[in-house]
């Protein structure tokens, strides 16, 4: 048993350096082909759990893998992929509104002023989701099918669930320090409070996609809900247009106003971080009853 946890952590270290070395590496190859390269980056945590188990030769199956997509009797949950991410940023847009916007005017906004367009973005998003679904795919089957389960053979299922959250925000550093991902620069302990931001989303996000991967026991549906994460952008229609052009990337109003932006995922996220924690404390006393 020792020798088996001895050899996890080993695993959990191995992911993790080729996970982080191999999205520097692509980052830094040419600097001018950022769209290109992050392609690449979101894929590294595929190849990394690809190179740990041919590094440490950890046998598996495709079940174990979480490939089958085991849509009977999960339809459900294939739902809640896509309709929960929706619901985190109704929440941040309400968030925003409460604490940001003043007088709000939903007259002001683009879905007001241009219904047309709002209908064609989001048949565009629709479209180009099958590409975006292909590097999220890539991230969800190194972060939720190898690293997340690896963690939680080795210590409780909640600290778990922190650890592989700041794992996989740490992994998006690079990202955040030199090309502002998510809160923009310019702001108050750059790039350090993006850090503890984008610890603080990835741990509840990360909670919610590793809680309807067990449900289903597939990484489809913690994919297809990262692809919609991802490619939402409602509160561009949502929020008065002269708030949005405060969103320029640059201050500490960028910064604020992101992690309002960010807040409904880890507010959302939070609730299914307790229900996993319910459910794995139900496991434990049912297992004690036995």
């Amino acid at each position: 048993m020792k020798n088996k946890k001895a050899v996890d952590i080993l695993r959990i270290i191995i992911f993790t350096f080729s996970a982080y070395f191999l999205s520097c590496l692509f980052l830094k190859i040419n600097s001018d082909a950022f769209f290109r390269n992050t392609l690449f980056v979101m894929f590294t945590p595929t190849m990394a759990h690809i190179i740990t188990r041919i590094v440490t030769r950890e046998k598996t199956t495709v079940k174990e893998l979480l490939l089958p997509a085991n849509l009977r009797g999960n339809i459900k949950y294939y739902v809640t992929a896509v309709v929960v991410p929706y619901i985190m940023f109704i929440v941040s847009i309400i968030v925003m509104i409460i604490f940001w916007v003043e007088d709000y005017n939903i007259k002001e906004c683009f879905i007001s002023t241009d219904t047309k367009e709002f209908i064609i973005s989001n048949l565009i998003t629709i479209g180009s989701s099958f590409v975006v679904f292909y590097v999220c795919f890539g991230e969800e089957f190194g972060w939720r099918a190898y690293l997340t389960p690896k963690l939680e053979s080795l210590m409780p299922e909640p600290l778990a669930l922190i650890v592989s959250g700041i794992i996989w925000a740490m992994w998006h550093g690079v990202l955040i320090k030199d090309y502002g991902l998510n809160f923009g620069a310019g702001y108050k302990f750059f790039p350090y409070a993006g850090y503890i931001a984008m610890c603080i989303m990835c741990i509840f996000t990360g909670s919610f996609l590793t809680w309807i991967t067990k449900k289903t026991k597939s990484i489809y549906p913690a994919s297809i809900a990262h692809t919609v994460i991802d490619m939402i952008n409602i509160h561009t229609y949502l929020i008065p247009q002269k708030y949005l052009l405060k969103l320029d990337g640059k201050g500490q109003e960028n910064f604020n106003a992101s992690c309002m932006l960010l807040s409904g995922m880890a507010i959302i996220g939070a609730v299914f971080f307790v229900m996993l924690c319910m459910e794995n404390r139900k496991k434990k006393i049912q297992v004690g009853q036995k």
